[in-house]
């Protein structure tokens, strides 16, 4: 009799165990993470360090990504415009959103989506009678913000600082809005904005949209794809499939700035 309930208790167990097991596995709770890199890139991902939050597009492009599927668990890793390549190699992210192969990634073992959004960045100086677009066709002693870490077409996409110091007269920030502000007040010349950005700016700040002469011609122009670290644990096939149901639903529009 003590030896049947015995069996009885372990069958119990074995009985639990396999239910565990089909839990664990159908649960998305367990599906296997990734990590996505990013930085501080206005409107794509937007830190508030003050407060320690993360807002932004990439944000919202995660959470739309894990709604459509429960394979893979899409989080966010904070790094920096210049530590981004060293956190890569040091493999705390995978992945990284709104970038292009030749911002410093060509040597990297990646692979690209898709193009899924295009946009530029265009120069900016402080509105003068004097100056019209032909004060943008010559960057020779003209005093440059720029945001620290970031390819600009105008350097040939060399982001090294000393580079970039011994070519032109540099003044580095890591905010768009410093960097705008700085060319309104006359203490940069010109500086070079994401258009994207500029535009909610001006939207926000309607009584600057006077004191600034925009460039009609782009410092670059931007294929945003994602970036993805060769054998990880989501497929760029998968990545792919997702940004193209997003595109079809309409998603992409939604949340991403326009063309």
């Amino acid at each position: 009799m003590k030896k049947r309930h015995q069996m009885k208790i372990i069958s119990f167990k074995r009985f639990v165990y396999s239910i565990l097991c089909i839990c664990i596995y159908c649960n998305p709770l367990f599906a296997e993470n990734v990590k996505v890199g990013a930085y501080h890139f206005p409107p794509f991902v937007v830190v508030d360090k003050n407060n320690n939050k993360v807002e932004g597009i990439t944000k919202k492009l995660i959470h739309e990504m894990n709604l459509l599927q429960k394979k893979i668990k899409f989080e966010l890793f904070l790094t920096s415009p210049s530590r981004r390549f060293y956190d890569f190699d040091q493999k705390n992210f995978d992945l990284i959103m709104f970038e292009d192969i030749k911002w410093g990634w060509k040597n990297k073992d990646i692979v690209a989506s898709n193009v899924f959004l295009k946009g530029g960045e265009v120069y900016i100086t402080k509105a003068d009678p004097s100056k019209n677009q032909s004060y943008f066709d010559s960057l020779k002693d003209k005093h440059i913000a720029i945001i620290k870490g970031y390819h600009y077409g105008f350097a040939n996409f060399n982001s090294d600082e000393k580079y970039l110091k011994n070519h032109f007269k540099i003044q580095f920030s890591s905010y768009h809005e410093g960097n705008i502000l700085k060319v309104i007040f006359g203490r940069a010349d010109i500086s070079i904005v994401n258009l994207c950005y500029l535009r909610s700016f001006l939207l926000n700040h309607p009584e600057k949209k006077n004191q600034i002469l925009i460039s009609e011609k782009f410092d670059q122009r931007y294929n945003h794809t994602i970036l993805a670290r060769k054998n990880s644990a989501v497929k760029m096939s998968e990545i792919n499939q997702l940004l193209s149901q997003m595109e079809k639903s309409g998603t992409l529009s939604r949340i991403a700035c326009s063309k």
